[in-house]
Formats: structure tokens, C-alpha cells, sequence
């Protein structure tokens, strides 16, 4: 492995003897000049050992940075036990699942033996769950083949947290059919399916909550309780379910006292001590295991031992690739030095290879393919570690593996429809709702759904193929024809769209056909500014968003003028796209003009692209109804002398007395806000000229030109790494939850939208919430108010200049 001389580096001056000894002994022991990833590889080895390992932290970012650095080194056996977000003083928290299963699987496979190494922030250890025991008296293991009432069974679960469901989507969750049972359990990533044969359990097997295929066949499954626990007695921290030769890691013990002694003023506040571990009671806990501690501050007891790393943080280099080489060269003439880049991926990888010119160098540099969260050099081992986030200043998230609940046409979604909707079933064709019933199949009772063809028709859709079922949707107010049963309507039907669709191919391939025979300009490959743009974008790169620049390049580089439409969700990386494509046509000589619906969008591509290509030769402008009729006019003039690179701009841009002296890219940014207008002179660009369109919601006839292969598509789908989810909670009007919504917003320097369905006494709620938080800005809009007006309240909503 790559990192091996740096692990290696780092653990040389660690007396591994002496430090177990004292763990052996449940002493302390103080590591000092610990800097950035120095942590995790020096404590790595004790993973190793029978007893668990656990690292406790100040926050979470801290505890995930910890536990991915730990993962990239390969140690096996590793958790994370998160946090569940719940405030002291918010009794109407909704639990997110994803969380739940994850500090249940933590618990179980600790009861199991199998952690060898936990990361956690000390939020997650303060709050109070079901104690070993009570977790343990409720565990149930179901065996094929046992014999089990089902009733009994029923009762234990009940008895253990789990709530009863129609069908189940969510862990905790569990239902009855007859001589079926479905339990969702705290722990797996699907739920199972019990079928008795009277009192025998007669399979096992886990199954699609969606589609309801079975996954797999099972001999027994674990059902666990819900680790929450009950109200009062039997509940206690999760430092209970360590063995007492556990190591802890303590990271900066003073500041997890701070921490902690922080949010038990909250606790005390909010009267819930119930639901949290007391102070003495924890940091006690503490002193019955080994203990390890590092950090800035002294810590309150006096070591057994004291080991100093002797590291010193990474320098900070804001981007620079100059004060980099610069800092290289120095330290290539130390005598042995070595000097390692860590790269998150083979692209960065191989763009500091050309960037730095280390092909045939002699220089003691060294690159490769592994994140850590932060550098570090080592003086005493002649050795430096960087990572290229902190080179070029970007935001480093660890990689978090979370389960996830899919969404589609689920049983959930059934459930939903009233009788009479209309249902489409891929080989049948459309019919009615008419709700469900039980149905025998071989002997044992299965459920069925309802569909009514016509002639009173009925056919019975049994769960198991619920994936060929879905709700019918088309033009609204217009009721579509109930198909036949038997009559072959429904396979002529599709027969005939078949032929329609590649009728409207044909049409399609002939039209852009004349385009693709066009010459344009040809882009060349990528030159060394190129690379450092792309080096210091602030994130990593998705596949699809890979893909899409790659989908791009090739088409500049193309003799034939490029008409690509690249789709993807908001903040998936769209705009990124267009600013490489941007640079690579301004590195050849060639102008740019981008095209967006709104000033507001208009002013924040010019700060993006601005941002991005701040350290490169290029001018970038923008027109919008922000610019003076002075400002535009001086901006249109240099635009045609060629001494602007990227224009930007709304409608503004396909004016008669815009100019271009040598344009090469057009990118058009949500196409369909434009009307028909606006598009026939983009007919008058896009001759040769290469056109880029960015949307998250692309028009039917565009997606159409894509999807037919007459236009170029590129599909961005795979979101940002730990993407943040969006929470949903709803709840009945409380003037104490808007105001500690507000407050937690402002704390974190957010800004909150409020939207209320009166513009008759908006002001009046929006007095009310200067009442509740008197220290927020506070203004309203509506859609009464004029054009202009409502833009200025948006732009200033947008540079921060208020909160709600």
C-alpha cells in the first residue's frame, strides 16, 4: 500500500510496548505535537488488539474526518455512532431512520464483538439508550423451521418499539397478512418476510419494500429493540456496552468537557436529565477504561505517560501552484526529505503530475490516490504529508456510508390511491383502482390488488408483482379509455406508439443531420492553465459529473459544432461543467457568452466563474437591469473589440447591439425560462457556433431531441458526496418551535424562508416574528408587489443583507 512508508514514518517513534502496558494497567496516557491526520495512524495498531477502541470527539465532522482516515488505512471492523440531532428542548423531534439504523447496527455488533475501532462526537454518547441488559433480554433470533406462534411473536415486537404499519417502509416498522409477517428491522438494509405454516416458521427471506422481490432467502433473522429504550429505568450511555479493557481515545478532553457541560445547561433547561447521561455520572465512566489523550489543552489528570509525535501542521499554500513549486524545490534540497501528495482521485493525481513537471524529475516528491483529512510534517523522519483539499483550499468531507430508503411506486403509494383512480399495468393496459382483498394461491393466503377493465374485467394483482403496476398519468381533465381484457387493444396500442416514436426519429436524425454537417471551430486539448483550473475546484468530481465535462471536451475538440444539453438536479455540478468549458474555449482565443433567465442569476454565475478563474487571464463581465445604461454601453464596446473573454448576461445578451468580435461558446443556462422570441435569434448563434445548455428541468421537446439522439445529453444523477439531506417535519402552529427554528438557523449564520398563504396580513406575521426573535432581520414579498421591487427584496435576500 502507498501510505505504508507514511504510517510507517509517523508510528517509529511510538513506544507500542510501553503504551499497551499502560493501557493494561487503565492508565492515561498524553500524546503531544499530534497535528492533522497524525491521530488515526498512531492509534490505528490498538484497533488491532481484542479489545475494542473507542474515539471520542468534540463534533461530528471531527469523528467522521477520524473514521475515514482510519477506513483509508484499512482497519476492519469499524463504527461510527452518530448523533441524533435531537435538542434537549425539541419533544416533537422526528428521528431519521437512516440514523436509528445506524447507531443500531453500532450496538449490536458491539454486543456481537465485532468492533474493532468506533469513532464518536460526544453528542452521541450523552444521550441515555436501552442498557446492555434490557437490550440483550429483548433481542429475539427467529430459526426456519422453529416452532413460533405468531401471536406471541407479534406481542414481543410490539413489546420491544416497533410500530404496527399497513405495510412496511421504515425500520421499527412491522404488519400482518394472514400467515405472513413483515418486520423492517433496526439493523439491515431491508426488511424480512416471516411466513408461518400454522405454528411452524416456514421461510425466511428478505425482500424490496418497493417491488416486493424477494432479495434473499435467509435461515434466521435478528430482530433487535428499538435501542431508544423505554421512559425511565433501563437505559443507560453506550461507554456500558464497552468491555473493561476498552482503550478510549479522548481528542482535546477539555474541550469534550466544554462541550458537554454546554448542552447540559440545555438539558437542565428543558427538563429532560431524563434522556441524557449526567455530567458525573459520564466523565466517572471515563476513568474505568485505558485512556489516550491528545489535543491543544492539558488535560486535568496527570499522565502514566507522555509521547511526544513532534508534527507541525501543513502550510497553507490558498491555491498557489507557484508558492508550491517554490516550497518543493526548497525542501527537494534537504538531504532525504521526502515530500508526499495525496490525491483524491487518478484525475488530480495526474494533473499535479503535469502541473508540478514531475515526469523525469529527480525531486523526492511522491504522489497518490488516498484522502486524508489533514497534512503534516515530520521532521524527525524527514517526511511531509499533504493533502491536495488543503493545498487548493477546498472543503474536505469524509466519505459517510448511509443507508437509504428508496423512494418509487411503493405499497406506501397504493395505499394512497381512492378508489377509481386510474392504474396502468404494463402488460394488461389501463384500468380502475378498486382496492384490495385476500386471495388464495396453492393453498396459502396471499393479498392481491383490485383492477377493473372494461366490461366489469377484474384482474388480481398480486404484491409480488406490484412492479408492473403504476398510477396513469396524462393530460389533465382528460379521462383516458379502459382497455379490453383479451381484445389485443392494448398491444396494438403499443405497437403503434413504437411506430410513432421511430417516425418522429427519422424526422429528428434528418433535421440535425444538416447541422452535424457544418464545420466549426476545433477546440484543442487541454493546456497546463486548464488543468490548474480544474486542480483547484473546492470538491470532488462525481462519475456523472466526470462524464459530463469529458462528454463536453470531446465535442469542442471536434470539427463539428458541439449542441449538448447537460441535465441534472440543483447543486449537482452543472454549473462546474460549463466553467471548464468556458476556459478551455477563452484559453483559444475564442469569446463566451452565457445566457440566463434572471439578473439574480446572471450576478451569481459572474461571482462563480469570477471566483473560480480569479488567479487566470481572463475578463469576465455581466449585463442585466443591475448595470447602468452607462456601464452596458462600455461593456458592449469592449465585447466587440474582443477585450471581454465571457459575457453574461439575461435577455439582454441577444440584443441587436450586442457583438461578438470572435465568439466561440454559447452556454444557455435553463433554457425553457426563454420564450419563442428569445430562441429564433439563439437559431442565428448556434450555425457553427458551439452551444452548452444547462437545466434542471428540461421542456418536453428538448429532453425529446436528447432522448432521440438528435441533440447531445449528458445526465448528471449522482448526487455530491453526503449530499445533505432535506428534513421534513411537519407540526401543528407553535410559536416556541418557530422561534427555536429561527434561533438554531441564525447560529449556524443561515437565513430562513418563511412562506405564508396571505398577502392580506403578511406584514402581521412578519411582526410576529420580529416579536419572537427581536435580534433578526426581518422583510416580506409577495407576488403583488412590482417586478423590480420583488427582484431588489430577492437580491438582497440572496448578498445577505437580512435573515427571514
Amino acid at each position: 500500500m502507498a501510505l505504508d512508508p507514511i504510517l510507517a514514518a509517523v508510528r517509529a517513534s511510538i513506544p507500542y510496548d510501553r503504551l499497551t502496558d499502560v493501557a493494561s494497567k487503565r492508565g492515561v496516557v498524553r500524546l503531544e505535537q499530534s497535528v492533522g491526520s497524525m491521530l488515526p495512524i498512531a492509534v490505528a495498531p490498538l484497533a488491532t488488539v481484542s479489545t475494542p477502541l473507542l474515539i471520542l470527539t468534540a463534533d461530528e465532522d471531527e469523528a467522521l474526518a477520524i473514521r475515514a482516515d482510519l477506513e483509508e488505512m484499512g482497519i476492519a471492523g469499524l463504527g461510527f455512532f452518530p448523533p441524533t440531532g435531537r435538542k434537549p428542548n425539541d419533544h416533537q423531534h422526528v428521528e431519521d431512520p437512516a440514523v436509528l439504523v445506524q447507531r443500531s447496527e453500532v450496538l449490536d455488533a458491539l454486543n456481537r464483538g465485532s468492533i474493532t475501532a468506533m469513532v464518536a462526537p460526544i453528542a452521541a454518547v450523552m444521550e441515555k439508550m436501552a442498557s446492555p441488559d434490557a437490550y440483550v433480554t429483548a433481542s429475539i433470533t427467529v430459526n426456519k423451521g422453529q416452532d413460533l406462534d405468531p401471536e406471541i411473536l407479534w406481542e414481543q415486537l410490539l413489546d420491544q418499539g416497533y410500530t404496527v404499519a399497513h405495510f412496511v417502509d421504515e425500520p421499527g416498522e412491522m404488519a400482518k397478512r394472514g400467515g405472513i409477517l413483515d418486520v423492517f428491522p433496526f439493523t439491515g438494509g431491508y426488511p424480512v418476510r416471516i411466513e408461518f405454516f400454522g405454528n411452524t416458521v416456514d421461510s425466511i427471506r428478505e425482500f424490496d419494500p418497493d417491488s416486493q422481490r424477494s432479495i434473499a432467502f435467509m435461515d434466521n433473522c435478528r430482530l433487535i429493540p428499538d435501542i431508544r429504550g423505554k421512559t425511565g429505568a433501563d437505559r443507560a450511555s453506550i461507554l456500558s456496552y464497552l468491555p473493561a479493557g476498552a482503550i478510549l481515545v479522548i481528542q482535546n478532553e477539555p474541550l469534550i468537557r466544554a462541550r458537554y457541560e454546554e448542552s447540559w445547561r440545555l438539558v437542565e433547561a428543558a427538563s429532560a436529565e431524563a434522556s441524557f447521561i449526567l455530567p458525573t455520572e459520564f466523565f466517572a465512566g471515563l476513568t474505568s477504561f485505558a485512556r489516550i489523550e491528545s489535543g491543544a489543552f492539558v488535560s486535568q489528570s496527570k499522565p502514566d505517560l507522555t509521547l511526544s509525535l513532534g508534527g507541525r501542521p501543513q502550510p497553507d499554500f490558498n491555491g498557489a501552484v507557484k508558492l508550491l513549486k517554490s516550497y518543493l524545490d526548497d525542501v527537494s534540497a534537504k538531504d532525504g526529505h521526502v515530500t508526499w501528495i495525496l490525491c483524491d482521485s487518478e484525475a488530480q493525481k495526474s494533473r499535479f503530475e503535469e502541473l508540478l513537471g514531475l515526469e523525469g524529475s529527480t525531486k523526492k516528491i511522491r504522489l497518490a490516490v488516498h484522502s486524508f483529512y489533514q497534512g503534516f510534517i515530520l521532521d524527525s523522519e524527514s517526511v511531509s504529508v499533504f493533502t491536495d483539499h488543503q493545498i487548493f483550499n477546498r472543503y474536505y468531507r469524509p466519505k459517510q456510508k448511509k443507508k437509504t430508503y428508496r423512494g418509487g411506486f411503493s405499497l406506501k403509494e397504493i395505499k394512497d390511491l381512492r378508489m377509481g383512480d386510474y392504474v396502468v399495468h404494463v402488460d394488461y393496459g389501463i384500468g380502475t383502482f378498486a382496492g384490495f382483498t385476500n386471495i388464495t394461491v396453492r393453498g396459502a393466503a396471499q393479498e392481491a390488488v383490485i383492477v377493473k377493465y372494461a366490461d366489469d374485467s377484474i384482474l388480481y394483482v398480486n404484491v409480488s408483482s406490484l412492479h408492473k403496476l403504476q398510477k396513469y398519468s396524462g393530460k389533465d381533465g382528460a379521462n383516458p379509455g379502459i382497455t379490453k381484457l383479451g381484445s389485443g387493444e392494448w398491444q396494438r396500442k403499443k405497437a403503434k406508439t413504437k411506430s410513432r416514436v421511430k417516425d418522429i426519429a427519422r424526422e429528428l436524425i434528418r433535421l440535425y443531420a444538416k447541422r452535424k454537417a457544418q464545420a466549426a471551430h476545433a477546440f484543442g486539448p487541454d493546456s497546463g492553465m486548464q488543468l490548474e483550473l480544474e486542480a483547484a475546484f473546492e470538491f470532488e468530481e462525481t462519475p456523472d459529473q466526470w462524464k459530463a465535462i469529458e462528454d463536453v471536451k470531446r465535442d469542442m475538440e471536434s470539427p463539428m459544432p458541439m449542441d449538448r444539453l447537460v441535465c441534472g438536479d440543483v447543486g449537482f455540478g452543472k454549473t462546474e461543467v460549463a466553467v471548464r468549458a468556458a476556459f478551455k474555449a477563452v484559453n483559444d482565443g475564442k469569446q463566451v457568452a452565457i445566457l440566463v433567465p434572471t439578473s439574480i442569476l446572471a450576478d451569481q454565475h459572474w461571482k462563480t466563474f469570477s471566483r473560480r478563474m480569479r488567479d487566470l487571464p481572463v475578463t469576465i463581465e455581466r449585463i442585466s437591469r443591475f448595470r447602468t445604461a452607462a456601464e452596458i454601453t462600455a461593456i458592449l464596446k469592449k465585447t466587440e473589440r474582443g477585450e471581454v473573454d465571457i459575457l453574461i448576461g439575461t435577455h439582454r445578451l441577444v440584443s441587436n447591439d450586442v457583438k461578438f468580435k470572435d465568439l466561440g461558446l454559447l452556454v444557455i443556462d435553463e433554457e425553457q425560462r426563454f420564450g419563442v422570441t428569445v430562441k429564433e435569434k439563439l437559431k442565428n448563434f448556434r450555425a457553427t457556433v458551439d452551444v452548452l445548455t444547462l437545466t434542471a428541468t428540461p421542456i418536453p421537446r428538448t429532453l425529446q431531441f436528447s432522448l432521440m439522439g438528435a441533440r447531445d445529453l449528458s445526465v448528471i444523477t449522482t448526487p455530491p458526496p453526503n449530499r445533505q439531506p432535506v428534513y421534513t417535519e411537519i407540526h401543528s402552529f407553535d410559536s416556541g418551535l418557530i422561534r427555536d427554528a429561527i434561533l438554531n438557523e441564525m447560529t449556524r449564520n443561515g437565513q430562513v424562508f418563511f412562506i405564508h398563504n396571505r398577502v392580506a396580513n403578511i406584514e402581521e406575521v412578519g411582526g410576529m416574528i420580529r416579536d419572537l426573535v427581536p435580534n433578526v432581520r426581518v422583510r416580506h414579498a409577495h407576488g403583488q408587489m412590482s417586478g423590480p421591487e420583488l427582484e431588489k427584496i430577492i437580491l438582497d435576500f440572496y448578498d445577505h443583507k437580512f435573515d427571514v
